[in-house]
This record gives structure tokens, sequence and C-alpha cells, in this order.
């Protein structure tokens, strides 16, 4: 059988290349993407490296051209941030979208005419729960990942008839050592809040999954002839994806506050 050429972006650690390393293993011809990989240390031996840049429309395209055809596309690539939102310089907003929704469109824009022309596909964008329980000071970073699962439902939609699957995948908790873009503004009223948010990351991270779990669970979705729309992973991510459909915003945003004591 011959294997399928999957393209991993943000390969060079964390989530990235735990998937690409997992993808490898199972017998998956694998492309693991990265800002700089020539300066990869640890390089994972039998994948292909390439350079991209979600925040280059010529990085992009450039990957495209030199990974093209691929059958999977895994979308991991991105960035967090923590910063008030009253306070937040514009240009980095813009930056936090670029990178996580914009770079991530323009990338699937890039491989979609092969898979449409090849009657096949799959496209498994790696979401966040933060997506759908927004936590205060990662306003931006929240609103780009529900950007991003939103697209992907409507992408879905446009493509099933092509053979082309489309999933979701949200993280709870994941135990990696990237860490987020924190700007607190000089004189910024909100010093103390922000060092709670801050306090409760840094906890529950340091707790978190291993992003082994999510490349497993990457490895199962891709095999399943059916997959669900979205699917959750990490600690109690799956079961509060279930939870999220009943519960009120009023009672969640409760929550929010009183674990975040604010």
């Amino acid at each position: 059988m011959i294997s399928r050429k999957v393209l991993v972006t943000g390969a060079s650690r964390g989530i990235g290349r735990a998937i690409a390393v997992a993808l490898a293993q199972a017998g998956y011809q694998v492309v693991g993407t990265s800002r700089h990989p020539d300066d990869i240390q640890d390089r994972i031996a039998g994948i292909e490296y390439v350079q991209l840049d979600l925040l280059d429309d010529r990085s992009i395209q450039a990957c495209v051209q030199k990974a093209s055809p691929i059958d999977i596309l895994v979308s991991n690539a991105g960035g967090s941030h923590i910063w008030p939102a009253v306070e937040a310089p514009i240009e980095k907003v813009k930056e936090q979208f670029q990178l996580n929704v914009f770079g991530p469109i323009k990338l699937s824009q890039g491989f979609l005419p092969g898979m449409i022309q090849r009657q096949g596909g799959f496209i498994l964008i790696i979401g966040s729960l933060a997506g759908r329980f927004s936590i205060p000071f990662q306003s931006s970073y929240a609103a780009s990942k529900s950007a991003l699962t939103v697209f992907a439902t409507a992408l879905r939609n446009e493509v099933r008839s092509r053979r082309i699957k489309v999933v979701t995948l949200e993280p709870n908790h994941i135990r990696t050592a990237i860490e987020p873009d924190i700007i607190v503004p000089p004189g910024s009223g909100f010093e103390e809040e922000m060092a709670k948010v801050i306090r409760w990351r840094e906890m529950h991270v340091g707790k978190g999954a291993s992003p082994d779990v999510v490349a497993k669970k990457v490895l199962k979705i891709l095999e399943k002839k059916n997959p669900k729309p979205v699917y959750a992973v990490g600690g109690a991510g799956p079961f509060l994806l279930f939870l999220r459909r009943f519960l009120p915003d009023t009672f969640l945003e409760k929550q929010v506050r009183k674990n975040l004591d604010l």
C-alpha cells in the first residue's frame, strides 16, 4: 500500500513535533514545516522539512509549491498571547489573526485545488478549547481559534461532495514549552488580574497532558472512515466539549471568573 503524504505545520516542537513523529512511525510520508528548518537540532529521521512562515504570503506559496501534492494537511502552527483587550496593540491583534486564521486559510487554499482534482483529501485543523471557553486576557487568541473552527465547519460542507474530509481537533491544556506573547502596557490597570491568569495558565499547562496524547488522537482521526466534525483531547477536554452544548453562557462565564479569582 502506498503511504499517504501529510504536511504538518509547526513540526519543530511541541504538539506539531509529536504529531510528525507519530505519523512517521505509523508509515505516513511526512513533511514538517518550521519557520527556521535549518536551525532544528533534533531532526526526526525520515521527515522532510520545509520552510513556512504563516505571517508571510510568499512563504506560504513557496511551501505549497514545494510540498505538493499532499493527501493530508495537519494545520497545527499558531501562537497565543496574554494581554488586556482594551490596551492590545492593534497590529499585534492583526498578527494573531494572520498567524492563527488567515495564514492557515491561505495554506488550505493552496492545497485544496489538488485535493479537489484528485477527488480526495483530509484537512485536520488543530484548534483549541479556548475558542469555546474564552479566557480573560486571551481575547484575540480565543477569537482566532473560534474563527478557525467556524471556517472549518463551512469548508467541510463545501468540499464534502469532493470526498475531502475537514475535521477540527481542540486540545485542552497540553504540556509544552511554548510560551504565549505577554504584553502589559506601562501603567496598565490590569496587572493584578493578568498575574492571576498567568499563574492559572502555568499551573494548568504544567499539569496538562503530553503532546503525545494529541498525536495519538490525530492518528485515530485520520484512520476513521467517517470522522466527526469536531473532537477534543487532553484531560477533561472531551467532557467539557460535551458540556458546552448544554450549559448557559452566564453559568460558564461565572465559573471562569470563579476559577481565575476575578
